[in-house]
């Protein structure tokens, strides 16, 4: 089916005023929505939310000019959801990376307005035996929430992350706060285990699997502003940052971007994928505030 067909599709429910479903970058279908306590932009592709800018605040999250709105492609910023596995998965075979969930089009089953002034967003998808259920609170804070369940006839090994992009003033400038005293792997040290001493700051590449499903905090002076994320059912959290080469590498980001965000993923990986059987189903979230300096 071509985009413009698919971006002309309508839910079989009313949305309601303040959310609409039109054709954005590509042609592809997004939802817009304008609420009392916030605006968002959400692609059916990949269930991908692009924008989101609390009501009174400046944009939240960081999405590439470069980013690619075709329908195939992976979209670069916001809020990628990497699943079943993340990167090549535990085994180091796996394509295409981080899972198949970002690189399909989701069915947008419920938009509603609730009584503070938010939206909230269902979305889902099926695909090789497992059932996914993804739930966007758009409003003063941004709520996520995603249930995995296995609808399939043998036990599942299930990897997952909410990808989140932030934006940042300057990344140079960050303080990463709620990591401190945590184990992690370090990526771009070939896997080295260390432990977090102080707030994290970001002096080059970074891309670090912490061991910890904690609240953390970016504090971002050159925004005047502070973001904390507060995970839910979720036992990693991932930092990285590609700094200039790093984005030199990547085709669908400008190499002068990466001053101006840094992700900070709610994750559940390696040991602390979930194994699920038949019919089970596990869920993880995150919570996503922003507060002036």
């Amino acid at each position: 089916m071509s985009p413009s067909r698919r971006a002309g599709s309508r839910p079989p429910f009313r949305l309601p005023r303040v959310a609409a479903l039109t054709p954005g970058r590509g042609g592809q279908p997004r939802l817009l929505i304008d609420a009392p306590s916030g605006a968002a932009e959400i692609y059916l592709h990949g269930a991908h939310l692009t924008s989101w800018i609390p009501r009174g605040g400046d944009e939240a999250l960081f999405t590439s000019r470069r980013a690619v709105f075709d329908g195939e492609t992976a979209i670069r910023g916001g809020v990628p959801l990497c699943l079943p596995w993340f990167a090549s998965g535990p085994d180091g075979e796996r394509r295409p990376s981080h899972g198949w969930a970002r690189i399909m089009e989701w069915e947008l089953r419920c938009v509603e307005s609730r009584p503070d002034g938010a939206v909230r967003v269902l979305m889902a998808l099926e695909h090789d035996g497992l059932s996914l259920l993804y739930e966007i609170g758009v409003g003063q804070e941004l709520e996520l929430s995603l249930s995995i369940g296995n609808r399939g006839a043998a036990p599942r090994s299930v990897e997952a992350a909410l990808h989140t992009y932030l934006r940042v003033g300057d990344v140079t400038a960050v303080r990463i706060i709620g990591l401190e005293g945590c184990e992690y792997a370090d990526k771009v040290a070939g896997g080295a285990v260390s432990v977090q001493t102080g707030p994290l700051g970001v002096r080059g590449p970074v891309d670090r699997i912490y061991e910890s499903g904690a609240p953390t905090t970016v504090l971002d002076p050159a925004l005047d502003r502070r973001v904390r994320v507060s995970p839910t059912g979720a036992a990693q959290t991932v930092v990285w940052n590609p700094w200039s080469s790093g984005a030199a590498a990547l085709a669908d980001m400008a190499e002068e971007e990466f001053p101006t965000m840094v992700c900070v993923e709610t994750a559940r990986l390696g040991r602390s994928a979930a194994l699920l059987e038949m019919g089970e189903t596990m869920a993880m979230g995150a919570r996503i505030a922003v507060e002036h300096l």
